[in-house]
């Protein structure tokens, strides 16, 4: 991994759920759990189409899927802040 940020992704009740080191420019649309420097939630064990939801408020983040061969969380839009690159 050459360039890229790592970045806080939170949820919209101001909880702090992992940090992704994200690749390129864009909207966050999907996080693939190898790329997790941190994680609050519990993502890196999570079995394939789990639902994970925020500890504080109990949203749902999305869905944990295989995408180019990797499991990834795809997120639900409006459950997390806003993040673009």
């Amino acid at each position: 991994m050459k360039t890229g940020k790592i970045i806080d992704v939170k949820c919209r009740c101001g909880y702090t759920l992992f940090r992704y080191y994200k690749a390129g420019k864009g909207r966050l649309i999907k996080c693939i759990i190898s790329r997790l420097t941190e994680d609050f939630v519990g993502l890196k064990g999570a079995e394939t189409f789990s639902r994970p939801k925020c500890p504080k408020c109990g949203k749902e983040l999305g869905i944990i899927k295989m995408i180019h061969g990797e499991p990834a969380l795809k997120l639900n839009q409006g459950t997390i802040e806003t993040i673009r690159l």
